[in-house]
């Protein structure tokens, strides 16, 4: 807003400052002089003072942020603690008023557990294989669909389906299709050799289904975070490279990748903290069969505190698997703000 002052020919009534201070018995207030203060009266150029507290002005930023501040607290914060506090203690779920407290017994029996190494394997072994493989493909759509072809638009459209598919369903669906009696992907593998008649009942093909069903779910999702950052992206950069001679392969690893690396590590960072938890989709569809070879340690977790009724123990599980996501987050940021940092 314009500030007028006496240098002003049209109002030659108006003060020399636009803000000042002035002091009566009931303190210091804040006056504060613009355009719309300023009427004409009698061919005078009156002015109309606004009186306001800077104490004031404080309390509703104070009362904006309490909400938000309470709801993250419930949500987030308690939870934490409360489990926390729980993997100290003996609390079971049957009997919910026998509490002592236990010290670090259930970490030492966590470590002590065989089942525990198993599951924490196969949780590691699925992220290194399922990540990389939708970060890939997300990447190499985006890189697709970023031309405007005649019919992309709607591919663009039908590629971001499975993204919205609920984890239950899309399990259930996969599960359903790799059903040897009367599932559509068991009678085309029987029709052409592929893998094992079930594929769910044996201990190899079912953890490459649970990682296929993985990937066709979210790769859209990593597809959808890629192609929103390589459409920021100036022409201009990829139009100075053709000039200058520059193949598709130096464009991407030059220009394209270093552009797209807070992007890049964002969605890895989502992705990975979605993959610690994944816990519906497997569910449904082996239950951590067979024979414990699907068994997530987000399964485990359900397993010793709702199967064995040992809250306790599973709270020291989900406790781990929280230090987990902090220490890989951290790496992954720390990557993504140092590359970007030297591009």
């Amino acid at each position: 807003m314009k500030i007028l002052s006496n240098n002003d020919h049209k109002f030659p009534n108006l003060p020399e400052k636009s803000m000042f201070h002035q002091k009566n018995k009931y303190g210091k207030f804040l006056y504060l002089v613009t355009i719309p203060e300023y009427f004409f009266q009698g061919g005078e150029c009156v002015r109309e003072a606004v009186r306001l507290s800077p104490k004031s002005k404080k309390k509703p930023f104070f009362l904006f942020v309490l909400p938000p501040l309470l709801i993250v607290s419930a949500v987030l914060v308690f939870p934490i603690i409360f489990v926390i506090f729980t993997s100290f203690t003996n609390r079971q779920l049957v009997f919910l008023g026998n509490l002592t407290f236990v010290g670090l017994r259930n970490y030492i029996w966590m470590f002590q557990d065989k089942l525990f190494w198993h599951t924490l394997r196969l949780q590691l072994i699925f992220i290194a294989i399922a990540l990389p493989i939708e970060l890939f493909l997300g990447f190499f759509l985006a890189l697709l669909m970023n031309n405007e072809i005649k019919g992309f638009k709607l591919f663009r459209a039908l590629l971001l389906l499975p993204v919205f598919v609920l984890p239950v369903l899309s399990g259930l669906t996969w599960r359903l299709m790799l059903q040897p009696e009367y599932g559509v992907l068991a009678y085309l593998f029987k029709n052409i050799n592929f893998g094992p008649e079930a594929w769910l009942a044996d201990n190899t093909y079912a953890f490459f289904a649970v990682i296929v069903q993985d990937v066709w779910r979210m790769t859209p999702f990593m597809f959808m975070l890629i192609y929103a950052g390589l459409s920021s992206m100036p022409s201009e950069y990829i139009e100075a490279a053709q000039i200058d001679g520059a193949n598709f392969w130096k464009r991407v690893t030059n220009i394209i990748v270093p552009y797209l690396k807070p992007v890049l590590g964002t969605a890895l960072l989502m992705r990975l903290i979605d993959a610690l938890r994944i816990f519906s989709e497997v569910y449904v569809m082996t239950y951590g069969g067979p024979g414990n070879s699907t068994l997530l340690l987000s399964l485990y977790i359900n397993r010793v505190g709702f199967d064995f009724g040992q809250l306790g123990q599973s709270s020291a599980i989900a406790v781990f698997l929280l230090v987990i996501a902090l220490i890989l987050s951290y790496f992954i940021v720390r990557g993504t703000l140092r590359g970007q940092f030297e591009s």
